[in-house]
């Protein structure tokens, strides 16, 4: 079982049947959903001088179902378990068009996470490429391992 979350505008969305929240976890889960994420995405592209994006549903679960996959299997990857692939990801969720993935595991906030990719130069390249214009951010948590987060951001036109 695992903790998901999809964090959307100036939200977040706890999704999932049994979701399972231990008093610990609350206050990470308070914080995540007083941030702005839209703000945070678009001040970073802003800094670099990358036009802003805005969220997509169809991006954001393509990110959830990746964000639960990693945190299923424990791993991080862009193709986790047999015929999960990025672009049948892509196929299924209905994306058209260019399109491109980022994906972490241990940060513990959004900011944690963008500065992650900002120092990846693949990652950082997908976060600021001024050809997408929308974008979908997740992330998931084992139960038993709620504060140890599995991060997917998908981005497209």
């Amino acid at each position: 079982m695992t903790d998901e979350f999809l964090i959307s505008r100036r939200r977040m969305i706890i999704t999932g049947g049994a979701l399972l929240l231990t008093p610990a976890f609350m206050p990470l889960s308070a914080a995540l959903a007083a941030e702005n994420v839209n703000e945070l995405v678009n001040k970073v592209r802003r800094q670099y001088g990358a036009p802003p994006m805005q969220p997509e549903e169809k991006l954001e679960k393509a990110a959830l179902y990746q964000a639960r996959l990693m945190a299923k299997h424990g791993k991080i990857g862009h193709s986790i378990g047999w015929g999960n692939s990025f672009g049948g990801r892509l196929k299924q969720a209905g994306i058209r068009g260019p399109a491109a993935e980022n994906v972490a595991s241990g940060q513990k906030d959004v900011p944690d996470a963008l500065t992650a990719w900002l120092n990846s130069a693949g990652h950082r390249k997908n976060l600021l490429d001024p050809l997408f214009t929308r974008y979908g951010l997740a992330y998931a948590a084992r139960a038993e391992k709620p504060h140890y987060l599995y991060w997917a951001m998908l981005y497209g036109i």
